[in-house]
């Protein structure tokens, strides 16, 4: 297993239905969960929202996968997404939750485009976790791969 540390940060608040967009009104991970069991994977475990994992490089970039799916139309309002999804766990204070990667792909998505160095992660719900808390990735070695530029 490999361990990376990240920043929690702000995200555009879709996923949890927070931003207040009319399309969204319980947030993209509620409106997709259907789908993604239709296909397979059952997000309902998870709390309907992400948490946007900040990391200390200028990119990360998810190399193996457990789930990927190609040209999901989950809303008449957006076109269909390719997703791809990994198993890892967050270690918060010494406790391990069980957790997704849930990555849009770039190619497919049109709208709220993370950072290079984001991740979005989907897990039960964590008591006590802020904005700016720093926390722990678990994956499988080879999982992801960091990239500074400079």
């Amino acid at each position: 297993m490999a361990i990376y540390k990240f920043t929690v940060v702000k995200g555009h608040q879709v996923a949890s239905g927070c931003a207040n967009d009319p399309r969204f009104p319980k947030g993209t991970i509620a409106a997709q969960t259907p789908f993604f069991r239709a296909l397979g994977l059952e997000l309902a475990v998870f709390h309907p929202a992400t948490l946007n994992a900040q990391f200390n490089c200028d990119a990360i970039i998810l190399k193996r996968y457990d789930h990927f799916f190609k040209q999901v139309k989950w809303h008449e309002d957006v076109p269909p997404e390719d997703f791809k999804f990994c198993r890892c766990h967050i270690l918060v204070k010494s406790k391990s939750y069980p957790a997704l990667i849930y990555q849009p792909q770039v190619v497919t998505k049109k709208e709220h485009l993370q950072p290079l160095n984001q991740l979005e992660i989907l897990a039960p719900f964590i008591p006590g976790v802020f904005y700016g808390d720093v926390l722990t990735l678990d994956i499988v070695n080879g999982s992801i791969s960091q990239f500074d530029t400079t």
